[in-house]
């Protein structure tokens, strides 16, 4: 995997625009068209759902080197599921919709890269469902450090604790231990 995302922006640079999002600002909003995908050159991102109670879900949060967008809504032209907001300043390098389905007919190596970087996004939300299901909040407190070991210093606590299916209380009592 690691060879298709290093090259990645090397068979798209004719493709890719640089688009620069400051801390605050969104990639996504719910409800709107979302015609781009991109690579997250530098920065942090996370992307949320408000739920039936008006609760706000962190779903995913997206660093250096990962790709991110409203993966739904960028395939199947339907209005986002989700909101992509921008945890520090980043530099994204995006592509349309139109220009990745181009660069697919053209190029079966480019065909071939993206269908294993889509294949590692689904792996990976997979596996996160799993441990969201299968274990208790220290442990997946103990993997969040593992997989996020720099979201701790950019994101807040309220923000961690939704994406691993905690209260912000829980997850204090779970730091607490761990560092006692």
């Amino acid at each position: 995997m690691e060879n298709y995302i290093n090259a990645f922006p090397k068979v798209l640079s004719d493709q890719l625009i640089r688009r620069e999002i400051l801390k605050g600002e969104y990639f996504v909003h719910e409800g709107q068209s979302s015609n781009q995908i991109a690579f997250v050159q530098s920065g942090y991102l996370r992307t949320y759902q408000i739920d039936y109670q008006g609760n706000d879900v962190t779903i995913n949060f997206h660093t250096p080197g990962a790709f991110c967008g409203s993966y739904y809504g960028f395939y199947t032209k339907m209005p986002a599921l989700d909101n992509m907001i921008a945890i520090t300043d980043c530099i994204l390098q995006t592509i349309s919709y139109e220009s990745l389905m181009a660069l697919y007919e053209d190029s079966l190596a480019a065909n071939k890269m993206g269908r294993k970087i889509i294949e590692q996004v689904c792996i990976t939300k997979d596996f996160r469902i799993a441990k969201m299901l299968q274990t208790n909040g220290e442990d997946r407190y103990r993997w969040f450090l593992e997989t996020y070991p720099e979201i701790i210093r950019v994101a807040q606590m309220q923000h961690i604790a939704s994406f691993l299916g905690m209260k912000p209380e829980t997850l204090s009592r779970i730091r607490r231990k761990i560092i006692s």
